[in-house]
């Protein structure tokens, strides 16, 4: 199971999997469950309000979700006092698996609660010390019109009162910095997270994401849009997470169900993103990085018009590295090899503009496919 493979990164994410079949929660399958929610191991199926009593009055939508009426349902933002205070969301997937008909994902949220709360209170004293501030200076201003032996008290208390608004402000500026530092350790975590379970393909998302993002800077993106095609591009594959490791490093050929296997990896990359608020729309790159103009690509077989222009372009770079580098499976067939195969199928495949870009890059000497 995918505990038993990496237990700790798991704990790490405080991502939390039981498994669910007819309204009983049959087992969890994730290490520390029991000491994070405080609560007995379980030994025997029991229902599942019973272990979560939050779920009451959701009890029929999580029904519709073992039947598989829902695809899931989810109750975010649950407090629990256990031996200490914690937050977390409950995700019910309809996903049968063995015996079992559902999945249930706890998410540990809170450090994300605590920050945001953090935040919003600096927030609230930044303004409110500058409300303060104005309204002390109306008051001092009448003041001095009378008496003009005031105008030091003034001083000094503007003074003190902007020191305290520096000093808020400064606060508030380097908890934004931490907030961005830690959301790309977290993308570089996720994106070594895949990797450890599938060295053949180490270093792959890395690539990608950094071709990608010189496709995107000689076609004359803009730079926010050249920062989501970046983060998505390290996260791309993530969805491969959920599938069997077996499938990812076999030094074989797959067969047909295998291969259909590997192809949900996009979805699944999706279901893992989607409720991340990203500042792009990373989810949808990554659902669509495996579709081509023509309508031939997966997992919905999307044209080249509903195609993102950033799937797009992870597509054609993730083509490029796939070939430039060898494979369980396959030797490399080589970076020449790589630019035939993207200049044959360009406007028909991939698009154009990125595949001209692309080729420009690698003739002009690229070091991401140097040993």
């Amino acid at each position: 199971m995918i505990q038993d493979i990496f237990p700790s990164l798991f704990n790490r994410f405080g991502l939390y999997y039981g498994f669910i079949n007819n309204d009983m929660l049959v087992k969890f399958e994730s290490v520390g469950i029991f000491d994070y929610l405080n609560i007995a191991e379980i030994t025997k199926p029991l229902p599942i309000s019973e272990v979560f009593y939050e779920i009451i009055g959701s009890e029929n939508e999580i029904k519709k979700v073992i039947s598989g009426e829902k695809n899931e349902y989810s109750i975010l933002n649950i407090n629990r006092d256990t031996n200490e205070e914690i937050f977390f969301n409950i995700y019910f997937l309809h996903h049968p698996f063995r015996e079992y008909k559902a999945i249930a994902v706890i998410k540990d949220v809170t450090n994300e609660i605590l920050f945001r709360q953090y935040l919003h209170q600096n927030k609230n004293e930044i303004s409110l010390l500058q409300d303060k501030l104005i309204e002390k200076n109306n008051d001092l201003n009448i003041i001095n019109r009378d008496l003009t032996t005031s105008r030091d008290l003034l001083k000094n208390l503007n003074i003190e009162l902007e020191e305290k608004v520096v000093l808020r402000t400064t606060q508030f500026e380097e908890s934004s910095d931490l907030a961005k530092r830690l959301f790309y350790q977290t993308v570089n975590s996720l994106m070594s997270a895949l990797e450890m379970r599938d060295p053949y393909t180490s270093g792959h998302q890395q690539r990608v994401s950094q071709l990608a993002c010189a496709i995107s800077l000689k076609m004359g993106l803009d730079e926010i849009t050249l920062e989501g095609i970046e983060v998505a591009g390290k996260v791309h594959d993530i969805g491969k997470i959920y599938l069997p490791s077996e499938f990812l490093t076999r030094p074989g050929v797959l067969s047909e169900e295998e291969y259909n296997v590997i192809k949900t990896h996009s979805r699944f990359g999706f279901e893992i993103l989607k409720d991340i608020e990203f500042p792009w729309p990373v989810a949808s790159i990554v659902l669509q990085h495996h579709e081509l103009l023509d309508g031939s690509g997966y997992p919905n077989g999307l044209k080249e018009k509903d195609i993102r222009l950033e799937a797009k372009i992870i597509t054609v770079a993730d083509v490029v590295e796939a070939m430039a580098t060898n494979r369980p499976y396959r030797i490399s067939p080589g970076i020449d090899r790589a630019i035939d195969e993207i200049i044959a199928n360009k406007g028909i495949k991939y698009d154009t503009q990125a595949v001209e870009a692309c080729v420009e890059i690698l003739k002009a000497g690229s070091d991401l496919f140097k040993s």
